[in-house]
């Protein structure tokens, strides 16, 4: 297995992708701790995980508070020893709360930044830290095809996701000479619930969050050894031009 005697963290562990990624890492031998805002969800992960043979933790906390991530960092190393994968993909759109930037509040602006951003460099430094100890690490962020090209209304949303792009590829300049790899995964629309996405790429289907995962989980392998401070776009070629929404 890939992963046999890994450990893992996962941001965002309860949600759509976060989750999807956690069970790929266990089954594959990583013992993972899951990290979300609600703990409910988190549990529901590390549950699933632990009755498939796994070894798994749900963290609950606020990734906004860079005290309570120095926290649950500390917590994983404690469960199971090390870091040796940190995948963020805590974060997301305002959603019914997104607006043109002239009309947005201050709240929202903070939250979004602060959850997408802030969570993850907060995250990536906590976890370097420990990761540097064994010369040995690999950390993947989740951004989105948003903060590549923008989006009207999803200001502070396409800032933040550019923004982990962008310290993705610092960080993977920093850490490299430490045998730590640092990479993004760039989604386009993922399906959740039961919304059709398929008219916005050019394989006429949905994105699962499975494939996603399959892509974070390349990447946190030996597999992917030499391939630091790079953005993968996973959208069904929705990015190559105008198709359906924009």
């Amino acid at each position: 297995m890939r992963f046999e005697g890994k450990t893992a963290i996962v941001t965002g562990g309860g949600g759509n992708i976060g989750r999807q990624t956690a069970l790929r890492l266990a089954s594959e031998g990583a013992a993972v701790a899951v990290c979300d805002l609600r703990l409910e969800p988190a549990r529901q992960a590390a549950d699933e995980i632990i009755a498939q043979g796994g070894r798994a933790v749900a963290i609950a906390l606020d990734v906004q508070n860079s005290a309570a991530v120095e926290k649950a960092v500390e917590e994983a190393v404690g469960n199971f020893g090390k870091v040796d994968i940190l995948v963020n993909a805590a974060g997301g759109s305002a959603r019914e709360k997104s607006k043109n930037l002239c009309q947005q509040t201050d709240e929202v602006l903070v939250e979004i930044i602060g959850t997408n951003l802030m969570g993850a460099i907060y995250f990536a430094r906590a976890a370097a830290v420990r990761m540097l100890k064994n010369h040995y690490g690999r950390i993947v962020n989740v951004a989105s095809i948003v903060g590549m090209q923008g989006k009207a209304g999803f200001v502070e949303y396409s800032a933040a996701k550019g923004g982990v792009i962008a310290m993705t590829k610092s960080l993977a300049m920093e850490l490299g000479p430490d045998g730590i790899t640092v990479n993004c995964v760039s989604p386009g629309l993922v399906a959740r619930d039961d919304h059709d996405d398929s008219r916005t790429n050019y394989l006429g289907r949905n994105c699962l969050a499975r494939e996603v995962a399959g892509l974070i989980a390349y990447l946190a392998s030996d597999e992917a050894a030499f391939i630091t401070g790079q953005n993968y776009v996973i959208d069904g070629g929705r990015i190559l031009g105008l198709k359906g929404d924009s």
